[in-house]
């Protein structure tokens, strides 16, 4: 934990003053996509071995001649995933169907920024603040040839608050100039970091948790914190 409070005090020494030295002109918002991993961690890593796959979309606003920015994300994760094939009904046992159950975590934080307005190579530090949502579906999809809405149903969910913090650097792939002032309209950056989220306590399940037999459906609930690491790449638009 010193490690990382270090590493973050470094950081902020070192982006106030790219920041200071680039505070005149800058882009006013960010948006960005990417494609995500999280690692379970501590009580919750010890339940859940899987790494979650998923993806994370964000907007932030800059606040005007500053290295600061406010923003608001969501996520993402699969961390365990079941499919079988099942006749639709005892009656009807010659239409087969594909039951999926997915386990899964949304995501929804709300972060503040610190990062240079201007550069080729843009490091950040984020702190964030949010819930995380654990939630384990089973739906019927389509199978061959047969087609209808899905159909779906929540087996179990909680919620868990999720506070942290982050960091990562923006690469600028390709700017876009305003014809005469040379002013930058639009930024397209590539977008490389990580975040290290404490989560507080919740129920869920894995998988493997849900059990059936003879027509009754049981599950095997776990609890514990939900701490995570995502670690995650994509793109962002800064204009």
């Amino acid at each position: 934990m010193k490690k990382i409070k270090s590493f973050a005090f470094l950081s902020l020494i070192i982006l106030l003053s790219l920041g200071a030295a680039s505070a005149l002109a800058q882009d006013r918002f960010q948006a960005g996509g990417h494609f995500m991993l999280g690692f379970p961690q501590n009580e919750f890593k010890q339940n859940v071995e899987n790494t979650g796959l998923g993806g994370n979309f964000y907007f932030a606003y800059r606040f005007p001649r500053s290295f600061l920015s406010a923003g608001i994300s969501f996520g993402f994760l699969i961390y365990g995933s079941e499919r079988r094939e099942e006749p639709l009904s005892l009656t009807i046992p010659d239409l087969i169907v594909d039951v999926r159950t997915t386990n899964s975590i949304l995501l929804c934080h709300l972060f503040f920024r610190l990062q240079p307005p201007q550069g080729r190579f843009r490091p950040y530090l984020d702190g964030l603040l949010g819930l995380n949502y654990l939630t384990t579906d089973t739906s019927i999809e389509e199978h061959g040839d047969w087609e209808d809405d899905q159909i779906s149903s929540n087996n179990f969910n909680d919620f868990a608050l999720s506070y942290g913090m982050g960091g990562g650097v923006m690469v600028s792939l390709v700017e876009f100039r305003r014809v005469g002032s040379g002013r930058r309209v639009v930024s397209l950056d590539l977008d490389i970091g990580a975040r290290y989220l404490k989560g507080g306590e919740a129920e869920y399940l894995k998988k493997g948790s849900v059990h059936r037999e003879d027509g009754v459906v049981t599950y095997d609930v776990y609890r514990s914190r939900t701490d995570l690491v995502k670690v995650n790449i994509g793109i962002t638009f800064s204009f």
